[in-house]
């Protein structure tokens, strides 16, 4: 494991690892970010700075059924501006993590000024958001007159003013953070964002506006007007990860990959896809800062296991076996492979017996054993095996 370097570049800085902290209940304070930075992160965002702190709308934060995820209509920092270019990122900056401020202006302007200070105040780099799934919903419950319009998902006019106007004010690095309202258009806002001169973009920020009821009431579970918020954790990794790659295919910026991250692989598949960091939040949220430490030491013990000693050689993967896959003639394989059960690893479990629909598998003398006539060779049985004990390639 000594032999693997996590070492890793990004928009200029050199990171200690790929995980960071994105914008979340960790990045609160300055005291906060600095504690949290003994965990290992290479980096830690503050909250969303905002011209004016935005009282979270209460109940702000609400588990998905199944443990699959979490809804919050969090905003912004609750912190006035000030308090983070006077103190928070000062008192940030003493941690063992670089310190990323992540703020938003209500006009490009604005955002400029912010990101202006926070370069002053120590900031290492600046990240910008597109789209809040859930803006309009605090907003117009704080300011019940303001009758906030969304803008239309497909404009990056503001965003490109924004991005110029931060890029003219600072010398830092800027990163565009894409929003996960944008998953079904995002090769053209990951162009555009290139385009208004970013040196980073994030994949992505929360899905939504998503919702839950508790039918004890009939109550949204969240506060504000209609009690809606943003989905993050585990739901909604494949619609990023497949964002990921999409941006990595489109544009030749460097990624921040952030969405559903739990564990070693999670954060490698990411890589896989053309992330260079990613982030996790939600699992740090709900099993506090030893998840962040476990991803990291796990990694380590993945890339040794995988035989890969340096990130480098696993990045943008996926996207070279998409290629091979073409140059085979491969991209729509239809004859079956019916799987093979290793049953010196198979435990017995039996967790692929209920997921095959077509009635192939059955249990005996305690090993799962699969009836080649019934088989389609869908795949479902291998996904579900804890033990590696299913071998099924249809791609080598």
């Amino acid at each position: 494991m000594n032999n693997i370097d996590l070492t890793t570049k990004f928009c200029g800085l050199t990171l200690k690892n790929p995980i960071i902290i994105p914008a979340g209940i960790h990045g609160r304070s300055g005291k906060v970010i600095k504690e949290i930075s003994s965990s290992g992160v290479s980096a830690i965002c503050t909250k969303t700075i905002v011209p004016q702190s935005a009282p979270d709308v209460l109940p702000c934060f609400v588990e998905v059924p199944n443990k699959t995820g979490m809804l919050n209509s969090v905003f912004g920092s609750d912190k006035f501006s000030e308090y983070w270019f006077t103190e928070g990122i000062k008192e940030a900056k003493e941690g063992d993590a670089l310190v990323f401020a992540n703020l938003a202006g209500y006009y490009p302007e604005q955002a400029a000024d912010l990101a202006q200070k926070a370069e002053a105040a120590g900031a290492d780099l600046i990240i910008t958001p597109t789209h809040c799934p859930h803006m309009g919903e605090i907003l117009n419950a704080m300011f019940p007159d303001m009758n906030f319009q969304e803008a239309g998902l497909a404009d990056t006019a503001g965003m490109t003013a924004t991005v110029k106007a931060i890029k003219a004010a600072v010398k830092i690095p800027v990163v565009v953070k894409l929003s996960g309202s944008h998953n079904h258009i995002t090769p053209e806002w990951a162009k555009a964002v290139k385009e208004a001169g970013a040196d980073g973009i994030g994949v992505s920020d929360a899905f939504g506006p998503a919702l839950a009821i508790d039918t004890k009431t009939g109550q949204p579970m969240l506060g504000g007007p209609r009690g809606i918020g943003g989905l993050t954790g585990p739901a909604i990794m494949p619609l990023v990860l497949r964002m990921v790659l999409e941006t990595a295919m489109s544009i030749d910026l460097p990624i921040l990959g952030v969405g559903g991250v739990t564990s070693a692989n999670d954060a490698l598949q990411y890589i896989m896809a053309g992330a260079t960091l990613v982030g996790v939040v939600t699992a740090g949220h709900v099993d506090g800062p030893v998840r962040y430490t476990k991803i990291i030491d796990d990694l380590k013990i993945l890339l040794e296991r995988n035989n890969v000693s340096s990130l480098e050689d696993v990045r943008g993967l996926t996207i070279k076996r998409i290629q091979e896959r073409k140059e085979n003639d491969q991209v729509a394989v239809t004859q079956p492979i019916v799987p093979l059960i290793d049953i010196d690893i198979c435990t017995g479990c039996a967790k692929c017996i209920p997921v095959c629909a077509f009635d192939a598998m059955w249990m005996e003398n305690e090993k799962a054993n699969i009836n080649s006539e019934l088989c389609i060779g869908c795949g479902l049985c291998k996904s579900v095996c804890p033990f590696n004990a299913i071998i099924h390639e249809y791609y080598k």
